[in-house]
């Protein structure tokens, strides 16, 4: 057993902390100690909007767990430590009842080494992923008298990731996609990836901690977002801490009740017409049980089988009176000390209160946004969110680490809000096939899709995929380099251009060069089909080259463009009119070779540009999309005769993607990597 704890001692936390649409109540907090070794206390809360000082009451309970902690230390069983602990957070509690509305959900977790002592409050709960399962180690109580009343333990694994949640997490998030999530092995990532997932999906406000078993975490002060509880010794200063001890119940049974007296029926929630307070008058009394009577504890079984045990109100194992009045002494004289600190600090510096001003700021341009979202008006609810996000960059970038936490949570409420504004989504994209297993070193340059079927190609070979099949690639050509391709539906085509220059048709695996009625074939950096014609887009000529498939070989070229600038063109896509992309973000329309009076409008905030941007449509489609590589994500205008006007844009979190397909009914849509495929819903 020595040896085991030896070893868990030396095993890490990973903890991250996130709060999903957070409002400006600011009721959710999270806070850690250290208690000793191998000994770690975690606290998870979220407060009603109308309770009064919520901060404050979650300071309070929370540093009366660890007071008491610390007073019991001469206590060996962790299981009876913790017990005290509650016993002093329901005393706590109790003196603050009068400023909750309704029962916080509350998770307390004491790990003491592989043990952990866990109980809840509200309707928060607790789950366990090991492996490829999901269990939930919390049972929900009716609320009563007391805020927390009973204790679940068990003992934890390496690689076993908690979750703890102020509401049930499976209403937003099935178990099959956690147990996905966190089987990753960047437990950072998991993390990200499990917020985004509840940010997307669940309804209400969501606070969730998560703790890593011997995973790490490259996030600094263990991950955690929210306000963290001062140290027990500034924690005294506000808690008499000798108080509490002698009105103990064990100290004055007279004023407590018996535990068979626990009838009253409990209260979902206390509203505000409610007359009755949520937590009673008068304080529990237990009786007084020898110790032997209590229920042993099982041994052995499964690992993290964990079970109900109820705390027995018997007070809290004082030490001498003697040592117990020095100890108030020192708090008193801590207490006088901290009371003259705070008169001495109460004078706010210029810079805590020019970043209190820039959170004021924020917070208003956040609510005015919202208010023109719901009038319609996107551009001014983007420029209020625009401000809002400035002025949490200015705390963000502050010397000063006193508003931190509020930034950040702020800033993801501006985040989101911007997501809504623009009418973005964020998807995770499912991986469809793996071109690495048939080329280790590839690089793709493009994607194609012919009936059904995807053909990744790099500079020198054309990969089939059927579905998660890879086939063997195909070589295009012996000496000169792939530089673009298209295909041809009715034919079943593809056709690769070459830097010879020079066209490649594919058809049935099987590779052609073909001729022009040209000497040579023209120049271009992207080619595109319709009909029977092929189009070459060649920025240097300022020019677009159409040649038109003849019995054995193509036509001579034929300049299309009349009065287009195509010096700043990366990419181009045709429906029967040609639409340009250009490098900085704009986009031209050539309809029979003449220049259009056509341009995108109402562009979302986040502006697209780049060499390696991609265009794509077919007449089938009555929407242009564009691939913005830079900012992961694709972008969906609808087609109309003078606009391309913006619809929305569904954000992926895939690095260095190259190129993209759409299917007919524009509801699918596979990106192709370096080396992998991945498809995901418009």
């Amino acid at each position: 057993m020595d040896e085991q704890k030896n070893n868990l001692s030396l095993m890490s936390f990973a903890v991250h902390t996130f709060e999903t649409k957070a409002t400006e109540a600011n009721t959710a907090f999270a806070f850690h100690e250290t208690i000793g070794e191998g000994q770690e206390v975690y606290f998870l809360g979220q407060f009603d909007e109308e309770d009064k000082d919520p901060r404050t009451v979650a300071e309070s309970l929370f540093g009366s767990i660890v007071e008491t902690f610390q007073l019991v230390q001469n206590i060996d069983d962790p299981y009876q430590r913790f017990e005290e602990a509650l016993k002093a957070a329901n005393t706590d509690a109790r003196k603050n009842r009068q400023k909750l509305k309704k029962t916080p959900n509350i998770i307390v977790a004491f790990f003491d080494f592989q043990n952990l002592y866990l109980t809840q409050s509200g309707e928060a709960e607790a789950y366990m992923v090991r492996q490829s399962s999901v269990s939930q180690i919390s049972e929900t109580v009716e609320p009563g008298e007391d805020l927390f009343v009973n204790i679940l333990s068990g003992q934890v694994s390496v690689e076993d990731t908690l979750l703890f949640a102020n509401k049930r997490l499976l209403h937003s998030i099935t178990s099959t996609q956690l147990v996905d999530i966190f089987s990753r092995s960047d437990f950072d990532e998991s993390c990200k990836n499990l917020r985004n997932e509840l940010m997307l999906k669940a309804e209400e406000s969501l606070l969730v901690t998560a703790i890593g078993v011997g995973k790490k975490s490259s996030m600094s002060t263990s991950g955690f977002l929210s306000k963290m509880v001062p140290k027990v010794s500034a924690k005294k200063a506000t808690a008499k801490a000798p108080e509490p001890v002698e009105e103990t119940p064990e100290e004055a049974p007279e004023e407590t009740s018996a535990p068979a007296e626990k009838t009253s029926p409990p209260k979902e929630v206390a509203t505000e017409s409610s007359a009755e307070p949520l937590f009673e008058e008068e304080e529990l009394e237990t009786e007084k049980e020898p110790a032997a009577q209590k229920p042993p504890r099982e041994k052995g079984g499964d690992p993290f089988s964990f079970r109900i045990r109820l705390p027995e109100f018997s007070g809290v194992n004082l030490p001498p009176r003697k040592k117990l009045l020095t100890i108030a002494g020192a708090v008193l004289g801590l207490f006088v000390l901290v009371m003259i600190v705070r008169g001495v600090s109460g004078y706010e510096s210029a810079e805590t209160a020019a970043m209190r001003e820039q959170l004021s700021i924020a917070r208003e341009a956040l609510q005015e946004a919202d208010s023109f979202l719901i009038q319609g008006d996107r551009s001014s609810a983007s420029e209020r969110l625009e401000l809002a996000q400035d002025a949490v960059q200015d705390v963000m970038n502050a010397k000063s680490s006193s508003f931190r936490s509020d930034a950040q949570f702020l800033l993801a409420d501006i985040q989101d809000k911007l997501l809504q504004v623009e009418n973005a989504r964020k998807t995770q994209a499912q991986l469809l096939a793996d071109l690495g297993t048939k080329n280790d070193n590839l690089d793709a340059l493009g994607m194609l899709e012919l009936r059904g079927n995807l053909f990744v190609y790099d500079v020198k070979n054309v990969y089939k995929t059927v579905r998660n099949i890879v086939e063997t690639g195909l070589p295009i050509t012996d000496k000169e380099t792939v530089l673009s391709a298209a295909a041809r539906e009715d034919q079943n085509t593809l056709l690769f251009l070459t830097d010879a220059p020079r066209i490649v048709e594919y058809r049935n695996s099987v590779l052609t060069p073909m001729n022009t009625a040209d000497t040579t074939w023209k120049q271009g950096i992207e080619l595109d089909t319709y009909g029977r014609y092929v189009y070459f887009l060649d920025p240097v000529e300022n020019q677009i080259w159409k040649y038109e498939r003849q019995r054995d070989r193509y036509s001579g070229a034929t300049p299309y463009n009349q009065g287009a600038d195509l010096s700043r063109a990366v990419s181009f896509a045709i429906d029967g009119a040609i639409y340009i992309l250009s490098d900085d973000g704009t986009i031209q329309k050539l309809f029979r070779g003449e220049k259009q009076d056509f341009s995108f409008r109402e562009l979302p905030s986040q502006p697209f540009s780049g060499k390696n941007l991609k265009l794509y449509t077919t007449p089938e489609l009555d929407f242009l999309y564009v691939l913005d590589p830079e900012n992961s994500r694709i972008l969906v205008f609808t087609k109309g005769d003078r606009f391309a006007t913006y619809k929305k844009q569904v954000l992926f979190d895939l690095p260095n993607a190259k190129d993209f397909v759409v299917d007919d009914a524009g509801q699918k849509v596979n990106v192709v990597t370096d080396d992998k495929i991945y498809e995901f819903s418009l």
